[in-house]
């Protein structure tokens, strides 16, 4: 038994030491796209102002803890999500240090909302949205990552005619 344990130990001592090693030092270039997912509400507009996006670089190894924010892009973009369902729109692209990445952050500055005709301002209570997905940028290589919005599922009714977005995104590599 104590044998075995052994075997195992070192085998995933040796498999974490090769993944690693595969990262190598240099660039990449990471390509983020955003894209709507179809629902049920009658919501004919949901206009998105994202004015920042930032991601942290771990480092070469999944484990380093010394990351930094690095900033995709600065400028204001405005997205009508319902527009751009079965379709994706252009966020930011940037040359980035090869090695791991393990967060996404959004900074939305405003979100208005088209229910039935009337429009709606939408409260976004922390006004960033946290995308924890790490992913790996490779020297010499491009990684393209789509964020698949869900207005359906990210907007809610709170009362008296007002509303919430819990922004729901899944993070699907491209």
């Amino acid at each position: 038994m104590k044998k075995a344990l052994l075997i195992v130990a070192i085998l995933s001592i040796g498999a974490s030491g090769l993944l690693s090693g595969c990262v190598q030092e240099g660039t990449g270039t990471l390509v983020l796209q955003i894209t709507d997912a179809p629902g049920d509400l009658n919501i004919t507009e949901a206009l998105v102002t994202i004015s920042q996006i930032r991601v942290h670089y771990a480092g070469i190894n999944q484990n380093d803890t010394n990351g930094s924010w690095i900033t995709i892009a600065e400028e204001p973009q405005t997205f009508d999500l319902i527009q751009i369902q079965n379709a994706t729109e252009f966020l930011g692209e940037a040359n980035l240090s090869a090695g791991w990445y393990t967060q996404i952050r959004l900074y939305v500055d405003e979100a208005l909302v088209t229910i039935d005709g009337v429009q709606y301002n939408l409260e976004i209570p922390s006004k960033n949205v946290k995308l924890i997905k790490p992913f790996m940028i490779e020297d010499n290589e491009t990684l393209t990552l789509i964020l698949d919005f869900d207005v359906q599922k990210s907007v809610h009714r709170t009362g008296n005619d007002k509303y919430i977005m819990k922004p729901t995104i899944k993070v699907i590599q491209g």
